[in-house]
């Protein structure tokens, strides 16, 4: 029989999706996992038909495992299913290697639908966010960006990141275009409220 694996580290909605995907799967095994240390392990530890994994994770990157994980055992499909906003989280976790990501402001349904998908080997279809997005931030820019979410200024960051304070003046410029913004507090404001950032 075939095992599948949900990681989020919230035990009510763990619990909740888990039931979902049983009651749809019922020739599939839905195990579950709070993303505690050792997640790594336990993703690539066992050939899951799919994985249904949270990208907020309490110490460490969700981006960070899809990626280690296509790396070890790239024939997993991983489908993220965040609270994190569909327009610039989906891109950067199929980049990483995920086959699909879906908010969790999605109804039932469509988690149902992308699983099913995946488990007849079909190429679940992108986002419609994904598709009309502003352009994908670079791994750069949103480093850049969540330091000034924190409230470093310029000079601060270029320390921080090793670089001058022109080149971060540069990527505040390339974020305020992007982004569509004014100033930084509209910038700040935006990353928050879009959830751009961890």
């Amino acid at each position: 029989m075939k095992q599948a694996l949900v990681v989020d580290d919230h035990p009510i909605v763990r619990d909740g999706i888990k039931e979902l995907l049983q009651r749809a799967f019922p020739s599939v095994t839905i195990k579950d996992s709070s993303g505690d240390d050792g997640l790594l392990e336990e993703v690539c530890g066992y050939p899951w038909a799919f994985v249904v994994l949270d990208i907020n994770l309490p110490g460490q990157n969700g981006l960070d495992i899809i990626k280690k994980t296509k790396v070890q055992r790239p024939e997993i499909p991983i489908i993220v299913f965040s609270l994190y906003s569909e327009r610039q989280y989906a891109a950067r976790a199929l980049r990483a290697g995920a086959v699909a990501y879906l908010s969790k402001e999605r109804p039932p349904h469509d988690l149902i639908e992308m699983v099913k998908t995946t488990l007849e080997g079909g190429v679940v279809k992108k986002p419609r966010e994904v598709m009309v997005s502003q352009p994908l931030l670079s791994d750069r820019e949103v480093q850049v960006l969540a330091l000034f979410v924190r409230g470093l200024s310029r000079k601060e960051i270029s320390k921080e990141l090793n670089i001058n304070e022109k080149t971060v003046s540069t990527y505040r410029a390339r974020l305020l275009h992007k982004l569509g913004v004014r100033n930084l507090v509209e910038l700040i404001r935006y990353a928050v409220e879009e959830g751009l950032v961890d």
